[in-house]
């Protein structure tokens, strides 16, 4: 006799909504017991496949034995794992799974099962209400789940509600204190509520507890930064680093060096940034931020063509990734004023600081400083 084995499903699957490297747990599936003819052998071969994690065959394999044996239809086990097999390639029709899974379920843990992986799965299918109120579902019946707390505080804070997330994660941490997710979770919640004192101290245990956690630190210095605590930042950003390198962090690094004077190593961290994702805007404007200028006459004719060069190598390259960033046109104008470049630039495409005063103007007509050069050089 062939057996066959549901997937138990307590392992994570697929990525969490706030911290893609945490992923959620799936729930359901049981026996339905021996199997003979080409309908058990395609469910055995759904079952199997799915044991692969080669989840679009097993969905399809789920598919055609349904359709071979209708009664299958109607059982809980086979249709909660053809949703979870379907959900990462079709989560809406994975979501219409889980809705009769929720009808067919034998008890309300069941029940509670189906209406979580029914809140997943229209999570990705981009049904936030839908979502939260499955999630709600979920906990009417099992209050003390901490995944869902957890799940539904993320899509809460994914989706601007961090007042509505935090009892979520502070839930989730209730009932699990030992999971460092949740504690980030709450952190993330604080500093989004303007409440850096009460999310460092959440970052704290998540650190500890998950001290090899990239995205942790990355966080943990922007609350530093966030505090003023300047030295603690460099610490935070520069372990989630080699952890992870990451442009993001490499660009925060930079921009707080700048600010801090160290030009420098700001620039080093900018190009960093570059190194990893060179179409990356905020690298290319943060390295024309942290320009410093070379010995000799500030006037001469040979320091406007080397501003200009640099001008090209940073604004002007975000500019070509992302032609209508107000910040990078207006920069670029400003310096080619500062400098005393009215004219055409050559390095610029023969486009002068005026000219980028009128993008600016375009993309955002109240910009008093872009509209008051415009005027003063006659061009409205």
């Amino acid at each position: 006799v062939c057996m066959l084995w549901l997937l138990a499903l307590s392992s994570p699957r697929r990525a969490c909504l706030a911290h893609p490297t945490q992923l959620l747990r799936l729930r359901g599936g049981q026996s339905p017991g021996e199997l003979s003819d080409v309908w058990k052998k395609r469910l055995q071969a759904a079952v199997e496949a799915q044991q692969r994690d080669q989840l679009g065959e097993a969905a399809e394999l789920y598919r055609m034995a349904m359709e071979l044996h209708p009664p299958l239809q109607g059982a809980w086990p086979v249709l909660t794992n053809y949703g979870l097999s379907l959900q990462p390639s079709d989560p809406a029709k994975a979501a219409d799974a889980f809705r009769k899974a929720v009808e067919l379920a034998p008890d309300d843990k069941a029940k509670a099962d189906s209406h979580f992986n029914l809140a997943n799965a229209l999570t990705d299918a981009s049904q936030p209400d839908e979502a939260d109120a499955a999630y709600g579902a979920c906990l009417a019946l099992v209050p003390d789940d901490g995944g869902a707390h957890y799940n539904r505080g993320a899509l809460r804070l994914t989706r601007g509600d961090a007042k509505g997330a935090l009892p979520c994660m502070e839930a989730a941490v209730r009932l699990s204190p030992q999971d460092a997710k949740a504690h980030l979770g709450v952190a993330d919640c604080n500093m989004r509520l303007g409440r850096p004192e009460e999310a460092e101290a959440s970052y704290a245990v998540s650190r500890k507890l998950r001290p090899e956690h990239a995205l942790t630190w990355a966080s943990s210095g922007n609350c530093a930064e966030e505090r003023g605590e300047y030295e603690a930042a460099e610490t935070h950003w520069k372990r989630s680093l080699q952890l992870a390198p990451d442009d993001g962090v490499y660009c925060n690094l930079g921009s707080m060096l700048r600010r801090l004077n160290r030009m420098r190593e700001s620039r080093d961290a900018y190009a960093a940034a570059l190194a990893l994702n060179p179409r990356s805007v905020d690298a290319h404007i943060g390295m024309g931020k942290a320009y410093t200028a070379p010995a000799g006459g500030a006037g001469s004719e040979a320091q406007r063509r080397h501003y200009a060069a640099f001008l090209a190598r940073t604004y002007g390259e975000a500019l070509k990734l992302s032609p209508e960033h107000v910040g990078a046109n207006l920069a670029v104008a400003e310096g080619l004023h500062m400098w005393g470049e009215h004219g055409p630039c050559p390095e610029l495409g023969g486009r002068s600081a005026i000219d980028f005063y009128r993008a600016v103007l375009q993309l955002a007509p109240d910009n008093t400083n872009a509209a008051t050069h415009a005027a003063y050089e006659g061009a409205v």
